[in-house]
């Protein structure tokens, strides 16, 4: 990879990061939120040329800021212009971002009730992801329950499921009215949330492990973008377990992959054939078919994420960014760049992914 990367101290600890809706142009803008801080915030960035700097092509600089309750746990665009936030205070919130020529801008335009709570003590209980299907948007929290909601209205919850007895992690939609959640001890179930009954899960299994004797929670999971059958988890060991979700007797692929904890998993918005992950040990990898093995049909040979275990033979893994020393907690690529947050207090950004 002949990627460049710039590293920019801002002095805040990201937790999320993602760039700005663009249709026809590269985005020069992005929004994070932080975590860890005595005030966080969530941010507007704007990409200017710096001419000063060395190898660097652009600079960030913050447009505008909003102080928020908690930690930014869930980042997720539900538009061009509004986004959700998920918050360790059991609330979720709309921001409209408004674009302008010098000055971009961003305002709460909602804000939850509290949706996560703990059942003995009624103290809140963080929301620890969210996960956004056209206008829906799904929240997990430390209290076990799965909330769907219409970002048109956060006053009214569409869909409440006691999914789990104990935290969930991560949550992900498969279409409209399926959603998977996973726990702290490596139970990945989905959910129809249609069904008006007891929440009981539609399918349950669990996360695949290098030891058959110990739990290995996912930290992080997504469907495929144009097959959403194949979902891909990204676990404590810093494995890759691949399921099809029309198969589950055992995983499609298992692939050992980092040495530390996966925090964030993603495919390239408009090249679905590379795979990001980010872990704890500050890496960033990118794993993309073979050029000869991508076929314009739609048969499940063409996927490579279905080979079992020759999978590793069928994908190029190159490091975007290593050696950090401090987690990166969440990225995002929009056409040829990527941008990282991460513990540093730092975001990257990385031109020619």
């Amino acid at each position: 990879m002949s990627a460049t990367v710039g590293a920019h101290y801002i002095s805040e600890k990201i937790s999320k990061v993602r760039w700005l809706p663009e249709k026809l142009t590269q985005s020069e803008r992005f929004v994070t939120g932080t975590w860890d801080m005595e005030n966080n915030f969530v941010r507007v960035w704007r990409l200017h040329v710096n001419p000063y700097a060395e190898n660097v092509e652009h600079t960030p600089r913050c447009n505008d800021k909003v102080a928020i309750e908690g930690d930014v746990t869930g980042l997720e665009f539900v538009n061009d212009d509004i986004f959700a936030v998920g918050c360790s205070d059991g609330r979720l919130s709309l921001f409209n971002v408004h674009r302008a020529v010098e000055e971009d801008q961003i305002r709460r335009i909602a804000h939850s009730e509290r949706l996560h709570e703990f059942k003995c003590s009624h103290a809140n209980a963080p929301c620890t992801a969210i996960n956004v299907y056209g206008t829906d948007v799904a929240t997990v929290g430390e209290d076990g329950r799965l909330n769907v909601m219409n970002a048109n209205n956060l006053n009214q919850v569409k869909r409440t499921i006691d999914a789990d007895s104990m935290s969930l992690l991560t949550v992900s939609y498969v279409n409209q009215h399926q959603v998977v959640t996973a726990n702290r001890m490596g139970v990945i179930r989905m959910f129809d949330v249609r069904t008006a009954g007891d929440g009981q899960p539609k399918i349950s299994f669990m996360a695949a492990c290098q030891d058959t004797k110990s739990s290995n929670f996912v930290s992080a999971m997504i469907t495929h973008p144009m097959q959403q059958h194949i979902l891909i988890c990204g676990s404590e060991e810093g494995s890759i377990t691949v399921w099809d979700l029309r198969h589950l007797n055992y995983p499609a692929s298992y692939l050992s992959a980092h040495s530390s904890p996966i925090t964030d998993i993603g495919f390239h918005r408009q090249d679905p054939s590379k795979l990001f992950t980010a872990a704890e040990a500050g890496e960033v990898w990118m794993w993309s078919e073979k050029k000869q093995l991508i076929d314009a049909s739609q048969n499940d040979s063409s996927s490579a994420w279905l080979s079992g275990d020759r999978l590793r033979a069928m994908v190029n893994v190159d490091g975007v960014l290593t050696n950090i020393r401090k987690a990166i907690n969440s990225f995002d690529v929009h056409g040829s760049r990527m941008v990282c947050g991460s513990d540093t207090e730092a975001v990257y950004i990385v031109n020619d992914v």
